[in-house]
Protein backbone atom coordinates (compact mmCIF):
# COMPACT_ATOMS: atom_id res chain seq x y z
CA UNK A 1 0.00 0.00 0.00
CA UNK A 2 2.98 2.22 0.01
CA UNK A 3 3.36 4.67 -2.63
CA UNK A 4 5.32 3.37 -4.97
CA UNK A 5 5.85 -0.16 -4.36
CA UNK A 6 9.95 0.85 -4.80
CA UNK A 7 12.86 -1.44 -3.77
CA UNK A 8 13.99 -1.48 0.29
CA UNK A 9 16.45 1.85 0.36
CA UNK A 10 20.39 1.73 0.37
CA UNK A 11 22.42 2.76 3.28
CA UNK A 12 25.56 3.97 2.17
CA UNK A 13 28.38 3.98 5.21
CA UNK A 14 31.66 5.41 4.68
CA UNK A 15 34.08 5.09 7.88
CA UNK A 16 37.86 5.20 8.08
CA UNK A 17 39.67 2.20 8.90
CA UNK A 18 42.21 2.06 11.49
CA UNK A 19 45.99 2.90 10.66
CA UNK A 20 48.09 -0.12 10.27
CA UNK A 21 50.33 -0.03 13.31
CA UNK A 22 53.59 -0.41 11.19
CA UNK A 23 52.20 3.70 9.89
CA UNK A 24 51.58 4.84 13.20
CA UNK A 25 54.79 7.11 13.65
CA UNK A 26 54.11 8.58 9.85
CA UNK A 27 52.89 11.82 10.68
CA UNK A 28 51.36 12.44 7.52
CA UNK A 29 49.67 9.00 7.45
CA UNK A 30 45.98 8.92 6.95
CA UNK A 31 43.56 6.13 7.62
CA UNK A 32 41.97 3.97 4.21
CA UNK A 33 38.08 4.20 4.11
CA UNK A 34 35.87 1.53 3.64
CA UNK A 35 32.61 1.86 2.07
CA UNK A 36 29.95 -0.58 2.89
CA UNK A 37 26.63 -1.00 1.10
CA UNK A 38 23.41 -2.51 2.20
CA UNK A 39 19.86 -2.70 2.00
CA UNK A 40 17.58 -1.31 4.57
CA UNK A 41 15.01 -3.64 6.25
CA UNK A 42 12.01 -2.32 6.08
CA UNK A 43 8.75 -2.90 7.89
CA UNK A 44 4.70 -2.02 7.77
CA UNK A 45 3.13 0.06 9.90
CA UNK A 46 -0.85 0.99 10.61
CA UNK A 47 -2.05 -1.50 8.09
CA UNK A 48 0.49 -0.69 5.23
CA UNK A 49 -0.24 2.61 5.16
CA UNK A 50 3.42 3.43 6.15
CA UNK A 51 6.64 1.40 5.53
CA UNK A 52 9.98 2.66 7.59
CA UNK A 53 13.45 1.83 7.15
CA UNK A 54 15.72 2.39 10.06
CA UNK A 55 19.02 4.53 8.70
CA UNK A 56 20.96 5.70 11.91
CA UNK A 57 19.94 5.58 15.67
CA UNK A 58 22.25 6.78 18.52
CA UNK A 59 21.88 7.44 22.11
CA UNK A 60 24.02 10.28 22.02
CA UNK A 61 24.74 14.48 20.71
CA UNK A 62 26.49 14.48 18.73
CA UNK A 63 27.23 10.97 17.33
CA UNK A 64 31.05 9.30 17.16
CA UNK A 65 32.69 8.77 14.15
CA UNK A 66 34.56 5.75 15.86
CA UNK A 67 34.47 2.32 14.42
CA UNK A 68 33.80 0.93 10.76
CA UNK A 69 32.14 -2.45 9.50
CA UNK A 70 28.26 -2.39 10.49
CA UNK A 71 26.81 0.52 11.67
CA UNK A 72 25.87 0.10 15.40
CA UNK A 73 22.01 1.33 16.05
CA UNK A 74 20.79 1.64 19.30
CA UNK A 75 17.31 0.72 20.55
CA UNK A 76 14.35 3.20 20.28
CA UNK A 77 11.77 2.86 23.09
CA UNK A 78 8.33 2.80 22.19
CA UNK A 79 6.76 3.18 18.74
CA UNK A 80 10.51 3.90 17.30
CA UNK A 81 9.51 7.64 16.79
CA UNK A 82 11.61 9.32 19.43
CA UNK A 83 15.09 8.17 20.79
CA UNK A 84 15.24 10.64 24.14
CA UNK A 85 18.47 12.91 23.83
CA UNK A 86 19.69 11.12 20.85
CA UNK A 87 19.15 10.67 17.00
CA UNK A 88 16.99 8.54 15.12
CA UNK A 89 16.97 8.69 11.69
CA UNK A 90 14.49 6.84 9.41
CA UNK A 91 12.93 6.55 5.95
CA UNK A 92 9.56 6.21 5.86
CA UNK A 93 7.14 5.81 3.14
CA UNK A 94 3.52 7.33 3.51
CA UNK A 95 0.79 5.81 1.04
CA UNK A 96 -1.43 8.31 -0.74
CA UNK A 97 -4.62 9.79 0.69
CA UNK A 98 -3.60 8.74 4.06
CA UNK A 99 -3.90 10.73 6.72
CA UNK A 100 -2.25 11.07 10.04
CA UNK A 101 -3.79 11.82 13.54
CA UNK A 102 -2.51 15.56 14.85
CA UNK A 103 -0.05 14.40 17.48
CA UNK A 104 3.01 15.90 19.56
CA UNK A 105 6.30 14.43 19.33
CA UNK A 106 9.00 15.71 22.13
CA UNK A 107 11.98 15.08 19.54
CA UNK A 108 12.93 18.34 17.21
CA UNK A 109 12.09 16.22 13.64
CA UNK A 110 13.87 16.96 9.99
CA UNK A 111 11.92 15.66 7.48
CA UNK A 112 13.19 15.77 3.55
CA UNK A 113 10.52 15.13 0.95
CA UNK A 114 12.16 12.88 -1.58
CA UNK A 115 9.57 12.28 -3.88
CA UNK A 116 5.70 13.49 -4.51
CA UNK A 117 3.63 16.23 -2.50
CA UNK A 118 3.50 15.90 1.79
CA UNK A 119 0.83 17.99 3.64
CA UNK A 120 1.83 19.43 6.61
CA UNK A 121 -1.19 19.92 8.78
CA UNK A 122 -0.57 22.25 12.30
CA UNK A 123 -2.39 24.37 14.42
CA UNK A 124 -3.39 28.15 13.55
CA UNK A 125 -0.63 30.45 15.27
CA UNK A 126 -3.13 31.15 18.05
CA UNK A 127 -2.92 29.58 21.26
CA UNK A 128 -5.46 26.84 22.19
CA UNK A 129 -6.09 24.50 24.64
CA UNK A 130 -7.08 20.60 25.40
CA UNK A 131 -10.36 20.01 27.01
CA UNK A 132 -11.71 16.95 27.32
CA UNK A 133 -8.98 15.25 25.38
CA UNK A 134 -9.72 17.30 22.31
CA UNK A 135 -7.85 20.72 20.86
CA UNK A 136 -9.57 24.01 20.91
CA UNK A 137 -7.55 24.74 17.68
CA UNK A 138 -10.22 24.62 15.14
CA UNK A 139 -9.22 23.85 11.40
CA UNK A 140 -5.54 22.80 10.94
CA UNK A 141 -3.83 24.89 8.67
CA UNK A 142 -2.17 22.94 5.94
CA UNK A 143 1.70 23.50 4.14
CA UNK A 144 1.78 21.80 1.17
CA UNK A 145 5.33 20.41 0.78
CA UNK A 146 7.35 19.27 -2.75
CA UNK A 147 10.21 17.49 -3.72
CA UNK A 148 13.33 18.86 -1.89
CA UNK A 149 11.87 20.90 0.99
CA UNK A 150 12.99 20.52 4.25
CA UNK A 151 10.77 20.69 7.15
CA UNK A 152 12.50 21.40 10.08
CA UNK A 153 9.08 20.44 13.21
CA UNK A 154 10.21 21.73 16.51
CA UNK A 155 8.01 19.51 19.31
CA UNK A 156 4.83 20.80 18.22
CA UNK A 157 1.70 19.38 17.15
CA UNK A 158 1.58 18.02 13.52
CA UNK A 159 0.04 15.54 11.39
CA UNK A 160 0.51 14.43 7.97
CA UNK A 161 -1.81 13.63 4.83
CA UNK A 162 0.10 11.20 2.30
CA UNK A 163 -0.02 12.62 -1.00
CA UNK A 164 2.47 10.36 -3.12
CA UNK A 165 5.49 10.90 -1.43
CA UNK A 166 8.74 9.32 -0.19
CA UNK A 167 10.51 11.00 2.86
CA UNK A 168 13.61 10.76 5.03
CA UNK A 169 13.28 11.28 8.81
CA UNK A 170 15.28 12.85 11.38
CA UNK A 171 14.03 12.86 15.10
CA UNK A 172 16.78 14.43 17.27
CA UNK A 173 15.92 14.77 21.03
Amino acid sequence: MSSYNLPPPRRITASNLPLPSHRGDDENAEPGVEVKIDTLQTSSLLGGTLVRAVVATSKQIPTSNDGHGELPLDDVPGMGIVLPGGLNMYYLDLAPNTEGTMHRTTSADYLVLLSGKLSLLTPAPEPYQIKDGKATYGDPVETVCHPGDVVAQRGMMHAYVGLPNKMLRLNVD
